[in-house]
């Protein structure tokens, strides 16, 4: 594989899909990030919070 070949294959990853309206209805109904904000995409990267007490572990009492 050579450099172009390999920057064709970047290149055709890279390119952006087309869907028809009924397509993106039925991702948007089976994943509701489909249609998320980028406030709710960042929301849904970090996750849930978790709520750790320092005072318990001993390399974490320092903060």
């Amino acid at each position: 594989m050579n450099i172009f070949d390999h920057y064709r294959q970047r290149y055709e990853a890279a390119k952006d899909e087309e869907f028809t309206l009924q397509d993106f209805l039925t991702i948007c109904r089976q994943d509701r990030s489909a249609y998320a904000n980028a406030a709710e995409r960042l929301l849904m990267a970090i996750g849930e919070p978790n709520m750790v007490d320092t005072a318990q572990e001993p390399r974490l009492s320092r903060l």
